[in-house]
């Protein structure tokens, strides 16, 4: 197969990653059909050219290769089901939501049963990076499938990385997104610990922006700090069932990692209070209650 092969595609899951990201391939020109749960999530899209499907089955039958962007393993699993199966031989499932390793493994297996081939494509970026194409590409799969793929990656991300076979993409994913959650977590506490002494906001995030603690996320969430404002590019409650799966991950493995530990359990207690629609960096807001 060529790089040039996968022109037509299907795609299921058109949520805040999912819908800029079709709009990317719609623009350059691939052929995008399009099923979502809700069926109003789809109407901008058809708007700009793409085959919106009422069924997963239709769907499925139309192309070789299909996309899913969805919310977590059980809208896999459901997109899955018996009679979708059916339909599977020969096809490409990639899925790029994230779940866990095991999840993802246990996926793999569905698909190939019914003689298709799976692979894993979670993404690193927000909604940012995904209108600009600008994400990163965790790839966990075989060099065969990627191979065709790469057009497809080229639209909507800047770098892919094939990190070898299935389990090891969304591997990487839940160390990116925890180190995510511990970042988010790390600047709320200097936030509210310079607030504590006193220490001008605004200076603060001056020095840090200065200093071997900048981050490209610090830069990017500085403004919500400092106007103690969080409206979402990934939402908490996101990055808290990323958190979870991580730790959930390690326990089978075995292993505890406390500082993956103690942020997973601090955003549990942030969504139980009421963020979790507010930005990953709004655990600054539960926080400030202590």
């Amino acid at each position: 197969m060529s790089t040039n092969e996968y022109t037509q595609i299907g795609w299921i899951g058109l949520g805040q990653m999912g819908n800029p990201m079709v709009t990317r391939l719609l623009n350059a020109g691939i052929e995008v059909g399009v099923y979502n749960r809700s069926p109003d999530k789809t109407a901008d899209l058809f708007n700009k050219g793409a085959k919106v499907y009422t069924s997963t089955i239709d769907l499925i039958r139309a192309y070789p290769v299909i996309f899913l962007m969805v919310s977590d393993f059980e809208a896999v699993r459901d997109i899955l089901s018996e009679e979708v199966r059916k339909e599977l031989a020969g096809k490409i499932i990639v899925n790029m939501s994230t779940i866990a390793p095991s999840e993802n493994l246990a996926v793999k297996e569905l698909v190939e049963a019914a003689g298709g081939q799976f692979a894993e494509a979670p993404v690193s970026g927000s909604v940012g990076p995904a209108t600009n194409g600008t994400l990163l590409i965790l790839f966990g799969g075989e060099e065969s499938v990627l191979t065709p793929l790469q057009k497809v990656f080229s639209i909507v991300g800047k770098q892919t990385f094939h990190f070898g076979g299935v389990g090891k993409g969304s591997g990487a994913k839940l160390v990116l997104n925890s180190l995510l959650g511990i970042f988010g977590e790390a600047y709320s506490e200097a936030m509210l610990m310079a607030q504590q002494f006193g220490v001008d906001t605004d200076t603060i995030i001056e020095a840090i922006s200065n200093s071997a603690m900048d981050s490209p996320m610090f830069q990017t969430k500085k403004s919500l700090w400092a106007n103690r404002e969080f409206p979402p590019a990934f939402a908490l409650k996101h990055a808290s069932k990323d958190l979870n799966l991580a730790v959930k991950e390690l326990e089978q493995a075995g292993k505890s990692l406390p500082a993956v530990e103690t942020v997973a359990e601090n955003y549990r207690q942030a969504i139980t209070a009421g963020y979790g629609e507010q930005d990953v960096a709004g655990v600054y807001l539960k926080l400030a209650e202590r």
